[in-house]
């Protein structure tokens, strides 16, 4: 009989973590945040259209209203506010960079070091990655390997057909983003579905920042609102990502 998983993975690491992480504890869900070891204190900003990298003096000054803080937790505060529990650090690039065009080189840089520093940061394997902005090439998928990821997230590309999950893959489809349309919708049937004979999992992802946008998906009560009904349904057992492959 297989059983059903629920789990977050969140990227960035910027400051609105702090309250995700606490909002987490409070329905007992576990999930993974998803950090760049060589950006820790960089400060910008988003536009709600999602461009991004903005600093102060070029956000738009008829419209500032339109941006929300992008501030990446120095690696001190990092470590304090990541070490809990219910909470898995797992790797995002050490710059962050976009992983489509990178060479073996680059790609080495970009996930060896980062799995490497931050393995030293929290003291424990890191075995995961998440691709900014679901970019990547053979040479990432051959760094991953060489560092033993047991994982790397994608990024979703609209409404899944179902909740099935593959432990032999080490790309790892999540579920939905916090902001699209059909996520409450989409959990609801994960909710109500009985589990069958292989494992359904539900992997939420997204960006905390995204929770200061103010709009009707973009908020902390809307997310909250996904936590509470998943924490009042019977048999889904909640884990980190990396709890999805250790069996």
């Amino acid at each position: 009989m297989g059983e059903k998983f629920f789990t977050v993975s969140f990227d960035d690491g910027t400051e609105q973590d702090v309250r995700l992480i606490e909002l987490m504890k409070a329905y007992g869900i576990k999930g993974t945040f998803n950090l760049s070891s060589g950006i820790f204190g960089r400060k910008t900003y988003i536009r709600y259209d999602g461009s991004s990298g903005k600093t102060a003096a070029a956000i738009d000054p008829l419209h500032p209203e339109l941006y929300v803080n992008h501030f990446i937790l120095d690696k001190e505060t990092a470590l304090r506010v990541y070490s809990k529990p219910n909470v898995e650090v797992a790797s995002h690039g050490t710059h962050h960079l976009v992983q489509t065009e990178l060479t073996a080189q680059q790609a080495e840089e970009e996930i060896t070091r980062d799995f490497t520093e931050l393995s030293k940061l929290f003291g424990y394997k890191i075995v995961g990655h998440a691709f900014p902005k679901g970019t990547y090439n053979s040479n990432v998928i051959e760094a991953l390997r060489k560092n033993g990821a047991y994982y790397a997230r994608k990024v979703s590309r609209g409404k899944p057909k179902d909740f099935s999950f593959d432990r032999s893959s080490l790309l790892l489809t999540p579920t939905c983003r916090h902001t699209d349309e059909f996520s409450d919708e989409l959990l609801r049937e994960f909710i109500e579905t009985p589990a069958g004979s292989d494992d359904m999992v539900f992997v939420l992802w997204g960006h905390s920042y995204e929770l200061d946008y103010g709009t009707r998906l973009g908020c902390f009560e809307h997310l909250e609102g996904l936590f509470k009904a998943v924490s009042r349904a019977n048999g889904i057992r909640f884990v980190t990502n990396r709890g999805l492959f250790e069996r």
